[in-house]
């Protein structure tokens, strides 16, 4: 009698051992792509806390060489006044670290609640300016500037850091403009100038990145986290707009940001 495999291909078995050796390697190339993007996750992770513990060295050995000398009871009155500058100027790095951070962090994991509104900007950049107390500020602000839509308060931290590095990177006196025009049919365009140090062109690639500061003789005694244009970056795209610059080293540098035109309900 014919065998029940008579009919069979001679083959046959070789295709389910085909389909799955390529199920094999497909899994093999995922878990290579997934070790890979862990690794890159874990030295992302790395770099930052070594940038991070950099930047609280800094205060805190401040605050640590001050504090003592404060307790000291035959302390005159002038040096006495000194180390309480230093204590308040380094307490206060401490919590705009601790914010800008937080910030951070909030806006990446989606905890930051955006409520977006329309903002007359004349009205929010003077507001803004007015905090400053500065007499430096020219606004140049178009006549026809329509409302536009953003979250008020997330718009007034870019502005506010904007103009807090225009105003510490240049020359005491140097006139900042402020200004804001229509760029098309459906965005206003923000910009902070400056007449300052500006910004080396080796630097200028990674000037939004995380904890960049410029190393240059020119700005050595200027202190700061680096980390509030990358803030700023990520509230201006969480507006939906664009923030780019333009810089000279030694004679200036000019923000610009985007902001999407309030529509007509």
């Amino acid at each position: 009698m014919p065998s029940s495999l008579d009919n069979q291909p001679f083959f046959s078995s070789s295709q389910p051992d085909t389909v799955a050796s390529q199920s094999i390697d497909e899994r093999l190339v995922q878990a290579q792509v997934e070790q890979q993007m862990l690794k890159e996750q874990i030295a992302q992770q790395t770099q930052l806390l070594h940038l991070l513990t950099h930047q609280l060295a800094t205060p805190l050995t401040a605050l640590g060489g001050s504090l003592p000398l404060l307790a000291e009871n035959n302390l005159d009155a002038a040096h006495r006044e000194e180390f309480l500058d230093v204590v308040q100027q380094q307490v206060y790095r401490l919590k705009h670290l601790l914010h800008d951070l937080m910030a951070l962090r909030n806006l990446e994991t989606g905890a930051l609640e955006t409520q977006a509104v329309s903002l007359c900007l004349p009205s929010l950049l003077e507001a803004v300016v007015k905090d400053f107390h500065t007499n430096q500020v020219i606004f140049q602000l178009s006549p026809d500037l329509p409302l536009v839509r953003g979250d008020r308060w997330q718009v007034s931290q870019v502005l506010v850091n904007l103009l807090s590095n225009a105003l510490k990177y240049s020359p005491a006196g140097s006139p900042i403009e402020v200004g804001a025009a229509v760029q098309d049919f459906n965005w206003v365009e923000v910009w902070v100038r400056d007449r300052g140090l500006g910004i080396p062109a080796a630097d200028q690639p990674h000037l939004f990145e995380r904890f960049y500061r410029v190393h240059h003789r020119d700005r050595a005694d200027i202190k700061g986290t680096g980390l509030g244009l990358s803030l700023c970056q990520l509230l201006v795209e969480n507006q939906g707009g664009q923030l780019r610059f333009e810089s000279t080293h030694g004679e200036g540098s000019c923000f610009f940001f985007t902001l999407p035109i309030a529509t007509a309900p």
